[in-house]
């Protein structure tokens, strides 16, 4: 008899086991599901359109004009993309080795440029065209006012060397620090 009652117990059980997992089945064979295949180029794409920048290169190079490169680049790439330096160019104050900001304008003077003779001559600083490095060899002027600098220029050139008071945290106190040390033309 103990030998019924368990075959009947384990008949039971299976067939209990039997329609839990039918009825499983049936709700998971009812529900749809998305699958998503991404292509892995796309996000290739998204991930690399931030590690892109933008700049503007002019003066002295033989094909001036907006390049991009990856984020990281330094200024002698941007001059190489815009197919060298022309001879004459006069890169004395320019630091090929600065890595370069997205939106930066690049200017690249010749020998015969005012700003190369005033350069040389009386070493003023062109705040029209200087590098960041170059604006940060100023007294008071460190990283972040030479991107303010650069960022001001980029929209509207210095028409006079008192309009650098125009950049945000630069006075008189330091404009008067400055005044003997740039220029604009």
């Amino acid at each position: 008899m103990n030998n019924s009652v368990y075959k009947k117990g384990l008949a039971l059980v299976l067939i209990i086991a039997i329609i839990i997992m039918i009825y499983i089945g049936s709700k998971l064979s009812g529900r749809e599901q998305e699958i998503v295949f991404t292509n892995p180029a796309d996000n290739e794409a998204e991930s690399n359109e931030s590690e892109y920048i933008y700049v503007d290169i002019d003066g002295a190079v033989n094909n001036p004009g907006v390049y991009t490169l990856l984020e990281g680049s330094r200024v002698i790439d941007a001059i190489n993309m815009a197919g060298g330096l022309k001879e004459g160019a006069y890169t004395q104050n320019v630091n090929k080795a600065r890595k370069l900001t997205d939106g930066e304008k690049i200017y690249i003077p010749s020998e015969g440029d005012m700003d190369a003779e005033n350069l040389q001559t009386n070493s003023l600083i062109n705040i029209n065209t200087a590098s960041a490095e170059l604006l940060m060899t100023l007294p008071g002027i460190g990283e972040v006012y030479a991107k303010r600098i650069i960022e001001y220029r980029n929209n509207k050139r210095f028409n006079s060397i008192e309009e650098i008071k125009n950049i945000q945290g630069i006075g008189d106190k330091t404009f008067e620090k400055l005044k003997d040390l740039i220029t604009i033309n």
